[in-house]
């Protein structure tokens, strides 16, 4: 009995410790969701979202223009946000600020209903969050 205990608790702690792992990966596109709803989100979601930025964030990348919930499917909720959500601050496990975005309002609304809508207007650190940069020769991005 005591080692059904012993071995249902060590399986606990393995799978919190994987979970916790994905969050605090210093990838940060590994915090966020998977490829397919990348393409769920980016072909029904997105309404009014430039095909530009769809086409980034279908790779993984964040691109200024996007708004918090594209940010937030890629990356996973900031580690810490500061003055009412305009900050995301990324950090890595070992407390380094990987990436710090700046959030703003949008002087061209995606669509009539969105003119509150914060959008990504400047990103401080590694834009990529981690990730390689994209390939230049096969895009423009």
């Amino acid at each position: 009995m005591n080692i059904i205990r012993l071995l249902v608790f060590g399986m606990v702690l393995v799978a919190l410790n994987a979970c916790s792992n994905r969050h605090m990966s210093s990838v940060l596109v590994e915090r966020g969701v998977k490829q397919y709803e990348r393409d769920y989100f980016a072909t029904k979601e997105s309404m009014g979202v430039e095909k530009r930025l769809k086409d980034i964030f279908q790779l993984g990348y964040i691109e200024e223009g996007m708004n918090q919930e594209m940010v937030n499917l890629l990356w996973g909720p900031p580690d810490r946000e500061i003055n009412d959500g305009e900050i995301w601050e990324y950090y890595s496990e070992e407390g380094k600020l990987i990436t710090r975005l700046i959030w703003g309002r949008t002087d061209k609304p995606r669509m009539k209903g969105y003119e509150d809508e914060l959008v990504l207007k400047t990103i401080e650190g590694d834009r990529y969050g981690g990730s390689p940069p994209p390939q230049t020769s096969h895009s423009a991005y």
